[in-house]
């Protein structure tokens, strides 16, 4: 006999008492592991949130800004009180022309739009203009020196020299071939139309597409708050999750071309004689619930921009 045992090894386990801390100390593991991926998480979407409100908001301060500091432009006539209105309701005055000159180049109203925001409506030329080479007043006829000039039927456009200045809509914007834009009476495009036809002679001068742009805060298509722009009429949504908006006007007292005070549509004087606006934009994040900590009964994170623009047009 060889003195060895046939029996096997005893074998042994873990206790119930180990695995049950086993299990304790995974679960700890793991709870630490959830709290810190949720904690990650947490930061991505405030993060997220917060590029995109900061996005939104330069965007929409920089649309602000450019036809703000565009505004009150009429060629090289200078004042809108220079230029001659042709565009006329033809449909008895029901339709009310998009673009009234006489209410000059700035205009705004207080507190009257969504969550108690202000808005603001700007007019003018813009663009560099087109050249006219020629103009035959009894056939209301504008040769231009640009064949591919962009422009078509029913465009409201202004002519302009130093000396005067016409509001008036093309009635056929020939292109491609020819360089003639007509400007006649007895033709109706939008339910407008001109009542007379340019007559004052323009042997030289330019071109310019006129604008009427108003900026307001309303719902937007989502539900959420956003800031539209009305051009000639038809409004459009530009940037989500604008709040609110405060319009300051800086009226120059003095003539010299510095605004002595701001103050709200409702209190300037003379929209004439002001010369640069303060606009102040609220953004909040488009989901609720970003941050726990910002307050309010959304929590949704609100910053402010601000920005003071200068009426180019009337301070150069």
């Amino acid at each position: 006999m060889n003195g060895r045992s046939n029996a096997s090894p005893r074998q042994c386990g873990f206790s119930i008492v180990e695995l049950m801390v086993a299990i304790v100390v995974s679960l700890l593991l793991m709870a630490g592991t959830i709290q810190i991926f949720v904690n990650n998480k947490q930061t991505y979407r405030v993060q997220e949130a917060l590029s995109r409100l900061q996005e939104n908001g330069r965007f929409a301060m920089q649309l602000l800004v450019k036809d703000i500091r565009m505004a009150d432009f009429w060629g090289c006539v200078g004042s809108a009180t220079n230029v001659t209105t042709r565009v006329v309701s033809a449909d008895g005055g029901t339709t009310v022309p998009p673009i009234n000159i006489g209410n000059g180049g700035i205009n705004g109203t207080n507190d009257d739009g969504l969550n108690g925001s202000d808005s603001i409506t700007l007019q003018g030329a813009y663009g560099t203009g087109l050249t006219i080479a020629s103009h035959n007043v009894n056939a209301a006829s504008f040769n231009l020196n640009t064949i591919n000039h962009g422009l078509v039927d029913g465009d409201l456009v202004l002519t302009s020299d130093c000396e005067k200045a016409d509001y008036w809509m093309i009635t056929n914007a020939n292109s491609g071939s020819t360089d003639t834009i007509v400007g006649n009476t007895g033709v109706s495009h939008g339910n407008l139309e001109n009542s007379s036809k340019p007559a004052l002679e323009y042997p030289e001068g330019d071109m310019f597409k006129v604008f009427n742009y108003k900026y307001s805060i309303q719902a937007g298509g989502s539900g959420e708050p956003t800031l539209f722009r009305s051009e000639n009429g038809n409004d459009t949504e530009m940037v989500e999750g604008v709040e609110n908006m405060q319009v300051l006007y800086g009226e120059d007292t003095d003539g010299d071309g510095t605004a002595n005070s701001y103050s709200g549509a409702d209190s300037v004087t003379d929209m004439e004689n002001v010369v640069s606006i303060r606009i102040t934009l609220t953004l909040r994040t488009i989901d609720d619930n970003v941050s726990l900590t910002a307050g309010g009964t959304d929590n949704r994170i609100r910053r402010n921009f601000t920005s003071t623009v200068t009426i180019r047009n009337r301070v150069s």
